[in-house]
């Protein structure tokens, strides 16, 4: 059995085409391995905080004691990095807007890249330290 991570990223809801597309992905998985469990994550119904100066000041390790909106921003970082631990699969809805991933998608990705914790430098360049997934990316544009 498998768990299987579905990341939403589009602001359009029922009319994204990356998210049907997401949807009929999900409805063959299932007819596939049926015991799977799927859980998905809709970033623009539930949208993460933008990284700014003082959020980024709880994602690296410091001493310095962290206000509210800090502790409230790594709690979050330290819940999506653990689901996304806790999956084997990792499938990402992802339309393009303005010739880029959406918004929603890069503040979750800004939370869950984690010096140390998720990736760490190396004289090589950064390492990924989350192994053994496999990753779907299912995307649209418009035409």
């Amino acid at each position: 059995m498998s768990k299987v991570l579905v990341l939403k990223s589009s602001i359009l809801a029922g009319y994204s085409q990356s998210g049907q597309l997401s949807d009929y992905f999900v409805e063959q998985w299932q007819e596939k391995h049926p015991g799977d469990e799927i859980t998905v994550r809709d970033l623009a119904a539930n949208p993460i905080p933008v990284l700014d100066g003082e959020l980024v000041g709880a994602l690296r390790p410091s001493d310095a004691p962290l206000t509210p909106r800090q502790q409230e921003a790594l709690a979050l970082s330290d819940e999506l990095i653990a689901e996304l631990k806790g999956n084997d699969v990792i499938v990402i809805a992802a339309p393009m807007y303005n010739f880029n991933i959406p918004t929603q998608l890069k503040n979750y990705f800004d939370l869950v890249a984690r010096a140390g914790v998720t990736f760490r430098y190396t004289e090589k360049g950064p390492e990924g330290l989350v192994t053994g997934k496999r990753a779907v990316v299912v995307t649209s544009r418009g035409g």
